[in-house]
């Protein structure tokens, strides 16, 4: 079941990613640009707002992993360093320290809320990706309206984004979503409250690492059955490789039928505890 909801994830990924590329080229709107949550900032547009804190408190950030045009990038770069430049890609689980998400999230706000929109729009992924396909595609195309003219800082601004793509995602996945994006940040406090969220049930898993390896958020820790709840992006990578159905997306949490066995050297020091008062 979850290779099918993955496939279709990836569809609906990738119709997210072409239908706004095809309206910059163009030069129409699209719902896609309107549903994204750093326009709706902007503009005010409470009504977009308050959908993507409803959904991100049920599901999860389900808009990173379908929505999210520059986060569609990280994962085809991923794709493509893997098929074909036939790299490793076994990730594996790492902590993104607190202070650098909390830092990145509020000096965004902070400085949008006062009017400098620099660092949030060089930081928000539609905006980003917006600009590379202006500096990439639709200026050498000659596509781009001529009363705006080359900017320096704008394509250097591109060229950037593309080369952090480029260098990060092959190897650390998501990194860059869950530590300089306040859109990925912001949305992950409320994820982890989510209703449905990824659960690994240690009666089932057999221990493979599988899902650790495919986790591109490097948010499972297979050893202690734990996952980072801010920082997936429900993609149902690791839900489609596990083999014995351990991992699954759901309400609720899982417990152990039995409970686990007092080790060796406490049951030991228990005996003789209880030898010395006899």
């Amino acid at each position: 079941m979850y290779k099918s909801i993955r496939i279709l994830r990836i569809f609906i990924a990738i119709l997210a990613l072409a239908v706004p590329t095809w309206a910059l080229i163009a030069g129409y709107d699209s719902v896609f640009v309107r549903m994204q949550i750093f326009t709706a900032f902007l503009t005010g547009v409470a009504a977009t707002l308050v959908f993507w804190a409803a959904v991100t408190l049920i599901y999860g950030r389900i808009y990173c992993s379908t929505l999210c045009p520059l986060g569609t990038c990280m994962d085809g770069m991923s794709w493509i360093s893997r098929f074909v430049m036939r790299t490793s890609r076994n990730y594996r689980y790492r902590t993104t320290p607190g202070a650098i998400r909390f830092i990145s999230l509020i000096a965004a706000l902070v400085l949008m809320f006062i009017g400098t929109g620099i660092l949030p729009t060089l930081l928000d992924p539609y905006t980003a990706y917006a600009r590379m396909v202006t500096e990439f595609v639709m200026r050498p195309l000659g596509l781009e309206s001529p009363s705006v003219c080359f900017g320096i800082s704008a394509f250097a601004a591109a060229a950037a984004t593309a080369l952090a793509i480029v260098a990060v995602a092959p190897k650390r996945g998501r990194l860059l979503c869950n530590s300089v994006c306040p859109v990925g940040i912001l949305l992950g406090i409320g994820s982890s409250k989510a209703v449905f969220h990824a659960e690994i049930d240690p009666d089932k898993c057999i221990n493979c690492g599988l899902c650790e390896q495919n986790c591109k958020s490097e948010c499972i820790d297979s050893k202690m059955h734990t996952i980072d709840y801010q920082r997936c992006v429900v993609c149902f990578d690791c839900m489609a490789v596990c083999p014995n159905g351990a991992i699954s997306y759901k309400t609720g949490r899982n417990r152990l039928s039995m409970p686990m066995m007092q080790s060796t050297s406490a049951s030991q020091s228990q005996m003789n505890s209880n030898e010395t008062i006899s």
